[in-house]
């Protein structure tokens, strides 16, 4: 199957779902009752980026691949928005969202290998979950004032390097430090323009995520 038609069927199928996501994001549902002040949120980009990305991973993947290995990662996709949107929108991420990323991010990893017969792939993918996770922990506690970093993004990096391990231990190092680079470039820009300090605190689970799909992109 063409990749470029895999990743527009991707896409057609995102658009939908980023729609109803949305609609669930503005019952704010996700906030606790000490969030319920917080000025709301659109949420509008779910609509426009969520089908986009669907369509670049799964042109990308079917082509590096195949289509099932593409269609089981844009599965992960909507999950990883919802993340992103209420990371950004009250700078948390839920346990039962973090949680559920894991072992839906071995179940992605075990229908690639099924897919592949890459079965040492499915291994790594396990080993680089609990590697990543246990490096992001390592971070939280011996870095001063926990390297900006929260047990969400400590709960987050076990699914995240999970998804990536599958391909190869490179593309677990490049997904970090994309998200490393993209959250300190935010960082210096607010800084830049004032709209932050350096005690500041800064949502990074969204940069995480985007540097976990700059990796699927270009594994």
């Amino acid at each position: 199957m063409n990749a470029w038609l895999v990743g527009a069927i991707a896409c057609c199928i995102a658009l939908p779902v980023g729609v109803l996501l949305r609609r669930k994001l503005l019952t704010a549902a996700h906030r606790r009752e000490d969030e319920v002040d917080t000025p709301p949120r659109a949420h509008l980009w779910v609509v426009v980026v969520l089908p986009v990305v669907a369509l670049l991973v799964g042109h990308a993947l079917a082509d590096a691949h195949d289509p099932v290995v593409a269609a089981a990662y844009c599965l992960s996709l909507p999950l990883l928005a919802a993340l992103t949107a209420i990371d950004l929108d009250v700078h948390r991420l839920p346990d039962a969202l973090t949680f559920r990323l894991a072992p839906v991010a071995v179940v992605i990893a075990a229908v690639a290998s099924v897919s592949t017969g890459h079965w040492f792939a499915l291994l790594r993918a396990v080993v680089a979950g609990a590697v990543l996770g246990a490096a992001y922990l390592l971070l939280l506690l011996v870095s001063r004032g926990g390297a900006g970093l929260g047990l969400g993004d400590v709960k987050l990096a076990l699914g995240l390097g999970t998804l990536l391990g599958w391909f190869s231990w490179s593309t677990v190092l490049s997904g970090t430090f994309a998200g490393f680079i993209l959250g300190g470039l935010w960082a210096a820009g607010l800084l830049i323009t004032r709209r932050a300090t350096r005690h500041s605190y800064i949502a990074f689970g969204p940069f995480m995520i985007g540097g976990t799909v700059l990796a699927l992109l270009a594994s």
